[in-house]
Formats: C-alpha cells, structure tokens, sequence
C-alpha cells in the first residue's frame, strides 16, 4: 500500500511535545506498518529516519491574510461554503497537486490530520481517497468559543459558525473515505471509527509509597492552551486553600510549557504552588506526587493527562469536562474521580492524598483498564483495520 501523509504543522517523526503531536507522530506509526509512506510537511527540517518512508517536502509555505472588519463579516454569512469556512491555502495546494501529479497518483490513501488543514491543504480534490484525523470536534470548539467570548458580537459569529460547521463536517464526512475520532461520541459515521488518545510514554512504576512521599499534587500539561491555564487558575484560586485547610503541607506541582512569565509568578506567589514548567523526566515528578488533577472546565477532544495519570498508577480527579470521551471505558470513583463542585474536587484530593488504601485501589483499577484499552497496540490495530482493506 502506497500512503500520502500531509502533516503542514508537525513534524510527523517527532512525537516529543504536547497531545497534538505526539498523536501525530501515533497516527504516522500506525500507517508505516500498512506499506510505503510518502511525507509533505510545511515546515523545515523533516528528515526520514525510515526505510519505507519518504520526505517528498520539507519547506516553510505560508500565505499571509489580512483580516478586516467587512471579510469578518462575510465569514459569518458565507459559514454555510465549505471553502470559505475553511479557506484553501493556494501554495500548499499547489505543492501537493503538483507532487500528485507528477507521481501519477498512486496513493492508495491520503492521510491527513484535521479537517481544517485537509480543507485548507486542498485535500478534499482527493476525497475518494482521503482519511481525516478529526481529532478534537471542530464543532465543539466553536461553542467553546461561543461560550467564552466577551463580547455580543463574538458570541454570535462563533454559534452561527457552530451551526454551518456541522452541516460543512456532514458533507465533508460524507465525501472522505474514512474519518477517526477521539470521541466515541462523535464517530457515528458508517465511514468513521473511534480512535482513542494514548499515553505517549510507558511508564512503568508502582504505586505511590505513602512512607517516603509528601501530601504532593501533580497537574501536567501545556499551560499555554487556555482551558489548562484557565483550568490551573481556578485550581490554585478556589480548591487549593481548601486542601490546604486539611492538608496544611499539601504540594502542587505545575510541570508543562507556558508563554506568560507574569502569570507563572503570580501563581508561585499562592503557598505550596511550584512552577516546574518543562521537566527532563516526566517519570520522577509522577513518582513524587501522590495524586493529579486535571481541572478542565471547557476544552473538546479527551484528557490524555488524565489517561497518563492512569498509566503511572497515581489517581486523579477531574472534572466532568475532563471526563468526556472516557466514560465508555471509565466508572466515576471507581478508576478515577469525577468531582465539578470546588468543595467536593477539594475534599477527594485531600481523600486520596491521605487514605492510602483507597488510593492504591483506584490506582490499580485504572491501570488495568489502560494497559488493556489504551496502548499502541490498540491505536495501531484500530488505524490499521480500517485502512488496509480499502
């Protein structure tokens, strides 16, 4: 089988970073096991490291758009054209047409990720042939939008662009050879199938020693993206004082990327918060802490922190934001805690930091399901039953 695989924002050999790319580099694994695969990145220096692998472009193309007040405006009222939700970028459409052309066609499959870039990477021309990573709903992240915008006018751009999205993914889904998704909610296509998010990395530790640990939380993340940054506020702002109340030696730890030194300072300023930012060794702050959290109150797609939690047999509490797309595979206080009140995601925190017996429980329960449901493995087997018989 010959595959095409169009990735314009990430480098489809690294998977070091956040979720966005590490299921990028996931999905480009799964189809190196299904035969030779051919790579169109549009960014610098993406080399193969494969044998049945190609780099066929490796090069910076962008298209500069100027938006103004009037084209705004036509967004909204033309939300219903496909191509004008998701405008074409004519450099990459061309590289790709080009590279197509002059290979005769012979992909047997187009592989892309988001239906965004597919459309804008024109990759529609090619529908037959042509499989989306949907990932995170784009539907959903027009109502987050809609929800969080300031401003009248924002709010109604972003619901009328909700409600045209839906009928454009509609048609899209219906043109496209194969859709995944990370929701098993939202894959309920004949030509569509769940594809789960994963633990990146294997981590392998036992559970917490109460003996030779401190009362420590954990939340790791990309405080950049701003339902975690939002998430961790609120966190350190309402929930964390009262753990602390109980607690009075209780840790949290905030290891991940961010952008704004200001707003990492001012959260240092609480007592018992420590800003780790990027760590070497993810698998030494998991084994330090005795529980995470993932305090999520808006977002699409799932929490693979709160799968990677799993994995390294430290319970975690979430919210019912950070709980949706898991709740196919996960009980509620069985493998993990689903708690959206302040006062209610505070007292299971400090529950599981103190109850040793209830938190190794927990902890086993969920590692179980992960090490069944949630591996590569899996990933794999899912990308490629669907795709090599096509």
């Amino acid at each position: 089988m010959n595959i095409l695989f169009v990735s314009p924002s990430y480098n489809p050999f690294d998977g070091e970073g956040w979720g966005a790319t590490q299921r990028t580099n996931l999905l480009f694994e799964a189809c190196l096991g299904l035969g030779q695969v051919d790579v169109i990145a549009f960014k610098e220096g993406v080399e193969s490291s494969r044998e049945n692998c190609r780099v066929l472009w490796s090069q910076e193309e962008r298209e500069v758009r100027e938006k103004r007040r009037l084209q705004n405006l036509l967004d909204m009222l033309l939300s219903w054209r496909p191509n004008h939700m998701f405008p074409r970028n004519e450099s990459w459409t061309n590289v790709i047409g080009g590279i197509i052309r002059q290979s005769n066609y012979p992909y047997d499959l187009i592989v892309c990720r988001y239906v965004s870039e597919a459309m804008e990477c024109g990759l529609m021309d090619y529908a037959e042939r042509l499989v989306i990573d949907v990932d995170d709903n784009p539907i959903d992240t027009e109502r987050i939008y809609a929800q969080t915008a300031r401003t009248l006018r924002n709010k109604m751009f972003h619901r009328v662009r909700s409600f045209f999205m839906e009928r454009t993914l509609r048609t899209i889904q219906k043109r496209c050879f194969f859709t995944f998704y990370s929701n098993p909610s939202h894959a309920k296509f004949p030509n569509s199938a769940y594809l789960p998010n994963i633990p990146f990395y294997s981590f392998e530790i036992p559970a917490v020693d109460f003996c030779c640990t401190t009362p420590r939380i954990l939340f790791v993340g990309n405080m950049s993206y701003a339902p975690n940054r939002d998430g961790i506020e609120h966190f350190v702002r309402c929930v964390f004082p009262l753990i602390r109340q109980q607690v009075p030696d209780a840790e949290l730890h905030l290891v991940g990327g961010f952008n704004e030194q200001e707003w990492a300072e001012r959260l240092q300023k609480t007592d018992g918060v420590s800003f780790r930012g990027f760590v070497s060794d993810l698998l030494v702050e998991y084994a330090a802490a005795r529980v995470t959290v993932a305090p999520i109150y808006f977002g699409s797609g799932t929490n693979i922190k709160v799968l990677e939690s799993m994995q390294a047999r430290r319970p975690c509490v979430t919210t019912s934001c950070g709980f949706r797309g898991l709740d196919g595979s996960f009980s509620k206080n069985r493998e993990l805690v689903v708690a959206d009140d302040d006062k209610e995601f505070s007292d299971q925190v400090v529950s599981l930091l103190t109850n040793m017996e209830r938190n190794h429980r927990m902890a086993e329960l969920a590692y179980q399901c992960i090490a069944s449901q949630f591996t590569r493995e899996v990933f794999n087997s899912i990308v490629q039953l669907h795709l090599k018989n096509q």
